[in-house]
Order: C-alpha cells, then structure tokens, then sequence
C-alpha cells in the first residue's frame, strides 16, 4: 500500500458481508470484499458504522465543562478527547448555577467554536437549568439556591454570552410562566426539553402545546417516590410530540426499564444520550464533583461516597448504544440511528451520518464488541472523523 494509505476491514452496519474500505490521505478510495492478502485494522467480526452524536455532555476524561475555570481550550480538548470514543458531534451542557458562572461557560464554549474542527463537531449549546424545579427528587444534583423561574431576560443573557449558539434548554413545565417562556424560546429556533421536574399532565400538555419537543434523561431527574398514577412519567411516554431522551448506562435506568421506555416512545423517538460528566474514562476511585465526595466504581456507576444515589454518568455513548441493543428490542442499527440521524433531525442539524462511501471523506468508526463479558463491551478499533484519524 501506498504512504497514507490504509485498509479497514469489517461488517457495514446492517450489512451481511465483511468488506475493507481503503482510506488514502483521510479519502475513502475503495471499498471491496474482504481480500486474504490484505493487513487491514479490524477484521470479520467488527463493525463499521458512522460516528455519533452525544446531545448532552458534561464533561469527560477529567474535562469539566462547569464552574468558573471553564476555558475554550477545555471545549477543544474535550472535543478531541470524544473523538477517540467515536463521537464525531457533540452538544456541550451548561448547568445551573449563579448567572454569571454560565455566562462564563456560554462564553468560553463561544469561543472555542472559533476553531474550525470544534465548530464542526459542536452545533451548539444545552442549557440544563437554571430554570427546573426547586424541590427535592427532581431537582437532582442541580444547586437549590440557583435554580429559579422562567425569566427571557436571563435567558437573553444566556444566548448573548453564547453567541445565539444556545441550541436547546431544558425546563420544568410546571412552573410559573414556562408555557409563554417555551413559546418566546422556540420562536427563536432554540429546542426546548422538558426535565428535572414534577409537571402534570396539563402542565406537560400545556407545554408541548407551546412547542416543547424533547424529554431530558427520561426518568430521571424524578423524585425517587412518586404516585401510581399522577405523575410526570406517563404523560411524557404517552405524548407523541415528545422525543426521549435515555442514559444507557443500566444504571439510571434498569434495564427492564429501559426496554419498556424504548418500547413505549418506539426507537425512532429515542434518543441515546451519555449525559457523561468529567469522571468518564477515570479509574474507579474517590473523586469529588460539585463539590461532594463521589466513588466511580469498577462497574462504571458514580455514587455519593457511602450512599447508592448517583451522582452523574461516566457513560461513553458507544457504550451506551451497545447497551441499548442488548437489553432492548433495537437491533444495532436502531440503536445508532438513535445516537445519530434522530438526534440530527430533531434539532434540524444537516450532518451527514451515513456509512464510508467512495470518494468522500473517510466518516467511520470501526469496532468490535466483545460478548464474552457479562455487560459487552465495545472495544474502538479505529475512527476516522471529516477525513482525519483520530483513534
């Protein structure tokens, strides 16, 4: 082969046959059946597929999108940092907190989309706060004494700080002029979600009717007790306007929940999401986050240190789209549409996310999933993101 050059062997996504795709300087140049008298990267039992696209993260490999130290720089490593996961796009998530502290965060990410290749992989911003329900339960980790109601005006420093990049905000229905809040935002073109609340079904109603369209981590961001019947999750599953969203870790939801949840919204209202926070891709140990003592144990669950409460994700969403076809009726190629082109369209994004073609840029992750684990892991071979190798 020639310098530059190499071949990536594996199954197309919901093809049969095994293939080799040959890749010259980040070009695809050729795809054909497997050949004996090649040396490819991957094999008959890998998979290529496009990258992903994770809608809601927080953080990962000790990067920390939130608090005051968040830089632009932070933003370019971390969009890196996924890359070699397999994430080709991904949306930053800003968290409640005092108002100058996420004009900060909505500055530096701003920033960073200066830079060519994280404005390619960024199409904007996630708001998850400040405006969600102060109680306990659904509020979840977000700070009490910054959470508060639906205000333009703060939303309009938000986008400000942001550049007009802030794509989607997430927001309790339930409280006090959110119905007229979402129908001013999506004017806008900004998405609003829905979560960290305890709405009814009127409230959840009223707010789809002013144009909320998602579910932020459905089924959690709850109160751990809730009513049979009367409570914020059925109406959300029953609305046909609402997308899901879903952390496919196992541990925020179990995996008969998961199943049932993907089953009720159908795979193409879902949306796999890592919801990952800076502890993802640490070693198990003691860390600290939002300045509480946490454990990221072996089996990649976060805790309260001597508590079972979590605390935040260290999903890589690869994993979580593995997880999702074990344990769920999605076969794997459901699974990734959920992690790609549904998410795109929902946010009206043009992003291609379509299988290695010849004579475009080399767009592809190739892996392996290794099933001889009780929870199968995926084992990243190579990816190749815009026609450059980043794993």
């Amino acid at each position: 082969m020639a310098q530059g050059e190499a071949v990536f062997r594996g199954m197309f996504l919901g093809k049969g046959r095994v293939s080799d795709v040959m890749v010259r300087d980040g070009k695809v140049v050729d795809i054909s059946p497997a050949r004996d008298n090649e040396h490819p990267i991957g094999g008959s039992s890998s998979i290529i597929a496009p990258p992903l696209f994770d809608i809601q993260v927080n953080g990962a490999g000790g990067i920390n999108l939130q608090g005051d130290a968040v830089t632009a720089e932070h933003v370019r490593e971390l969009t890196e940092w996924l890359a070699a996961w397999g994430v080709s796009h991904w949306i930053p998530t800003i968290i409640t907190g005092p108002l100058a502290s996420m004009e900060k965060g909505c500055r530096a990410i701003a920033e960073a989309l200066q830079d060519k290749a994280v404005a390619h992989a960024v199409p904007g911003i996630h708001l998850e706060g400040p405006f969600l329900s102060p109680k306990d339960g659904p509020r979840g980790a977000h700070p009490k004494k910054n959470v508060r109601k639906p205000s333009l005006r703060e939303f309009d420093r938000l986008m400000k700080a942001a550049e007009n990049r802030v794509l989607y905000t997430t927001v309790a229905p339930e409280l006090d002029g959110a119905a007229s809040f979402i129908s001013e935002v999506v004017k806008q073109g900004v998405t609003v979600s829905l979560g960290h609340h305890n709405g009814s079904e009127a409230d959840i109603e009223q707010a789809v009717g002013a144009g909320a369209r998602l579910c932020t981590h459905l089924g959690n961001g709850m109160a751990p007790q809730i009513p049979r019947h009367q409570n914020p999750l059925w109406p959300q599953l029953a609305n046909d306007h609402l997308t899901a969203s879903l952390i496919a870790d196992l541990h925020h939801l179990p995996p008969a929940v998961l199943k049932t949840f993907v089953r009720a919204k159908g795979p193409k209202n879902v949306v796999l999401t890592s919801d990952c926070v800076h502890l993802a891709g640490c070693k198990p140990g003691t860390y600290e986050l939002a300045g509480s003592p946490v454990a990221l144990l072996p089996e990649g669950k976060i805790v309260l240190s001597g508590t079972d409460l979590l605390a935040g994700s260290a999903l890589m969403l690869l994993q979580g789209v593995v997880n999702a076809t074990r344990v769920t009726d999605m076969g794997l190629k459901e699974a990734f549409a959920s992690a790609t082109t549904i998410p795109a369209k929902l946010f009206g994004l043009k992003q291609r996310f379509s299988l290695p073609s010849v004579g475009r840029k080399a767009n592809f992750i190739v892996f392996e999933v290794n099933t001889s684990t009780a929870h199968w892991t995926p084992v990243v071979q190579a990816v190749f993101i815009n026609g450059e190798r980043k794993a």
